[in-house]
This record gives C-alpha cells, sequence and structure tokens, in this order.
C-alpha cells in the first residue's frame, strides 16, 4: 500500500512539475520506474536534472524524465514515454551518446552504485 503512495507521489509531481513535459500522463502511456540505493540524493538529483536537460534537447524520442527519494531511503526515477518503441530508440541514442553516458555515469558516481546497478519496473497505463 506505502509503494502505492509513493508511486502515486511521483506521478502527480510528473503531472504538475513542468510546462515543458513532452509527455503528459495518460491511457496507453508506458512508465518506468528505475530504484537504486544512493549515498547523496540531493547531489545526485542536481546532476539528474543536468541529464533530463540534456536529453530534452537530444533524444530523437519524446520523453518525460524526473526523480526524487522513494519511501525507504532510495532513488527512485521514473520515466514517461508515449510507446515501448520509443524508449528502445531513445536507449540506443543513450548507448551511443558520449556526454549522456558521462552525465549518467556521475549520477552513479554521487549514489556510489555501479553502472547500471538499478531495479528497473514497467507500467503501461491503461
Amino acid at each position: 500500500m506505502f509503494k502505492k503512495i509513493i508511486f502515486s507521489v511521483f506521478v502527480i509531481c510528473l503531472i504538475t512539475a513542468d510546462v515543458n513535459s513532452q509527455v503528459q500522463i495518460e491511457k496507453n502511456k508506458v512508465v518506468y520506474f528505475y530504484k537504486n540505493e544512493c549515498k547523496d540524493i540531493d547531489a545526485a538529483l542536481i546532476e539528474y536534472e543536468k541529464l533530463f536537460e540534456y536529453q530534452d534537447l537530444n533524444q530523437p524520442r519524446p520523453q518525460t524524465s524526473r526523480c526524487g527519494q522513494t519511501n525507504d531511503g532510495s532513488l527512485g526515477c521514473v520515466v514517461v514515454t508515449n510507446s515501448v518503441e520509443d524508449y528502445e530508440m531513445n536507449v540506443a541514442w543513450q548507448e551511443t551518446d558520449d556526454n549522456w553516458n558521462n552525465i549518467i555515469r556521475d549520477c552513479w558516481k554521487i549514489c556510489g552504485v555501479d553502472d547500471f546497478s538499478f531495479q528497473l519496473d514497467i507500467i503501461q497505463l491503461k
């Protein structure tokens, strides 16, 4: 129950966050929820904002990304896309973009975690 409340808080934050968001929360959107331990969430959030600004300007398909602290003290990030295909296109771009890779690794370094050591859950909104 508490996880549902925390997830709801993430969704509410996404809806109210930024008028420039590229993707709205609505039926058939795909939501990716990432979670990992983080030694300094506040510092990591600053770096993640740099990452999201870079993504917004450069990724091939629209998506909205936001991070925060989960109820168990972990770092949690939500990514909302129009489709699985859009997400996969963005991931393919991320894999080859040196600047994106440098920024995400700075995020992970701040958190003190290994590359790609996060939990991922995926939800298609109905």
